[in-house]
């Protein structure tokens, strides 16, 4: 019986060491790598947002450069319509 109040001791250590709240329980380890690993994908959720807004600006200044460009030039290269003058007979 010797070896198995050994097992039993070493279980009861196991276990308690296990439920323990101390800072080197497995408990403690666990919640700890739990918070690591959602603050790791907090981090990289926040980075894929900015990175899409900062596309998202770039599109928009890209487009808005093109489209007034494309104003611009059509507003330069078209000359400006006579007026009509009603005071002259036909």
């Amino acid at each position: 019986m010797g070896v198995l109040e050994k097992l039993r001791r070493v279980g009861d250590y196991v276990l308690k060491r296990w439920r323990s709240p101390g800072d080197d329980s497995y408990r403690e380890y666990k919640h700890g790598r739990e918070r690591e690993r959602k603050q790791a994908e907090r981090e990289r959720q926040n980075a894929e947002r900015f990175a899409e807004r900062k596309r998202g600006k770039a599109e928009r200044e890209y487009e808005y450069e093109e489209r007034y460009a494309a104003e611009r030039a059509a507003e330069e290269g078209q000359p400006e319509a006579p007026r009509d003058d009603t005071s002259k007979p036909e």
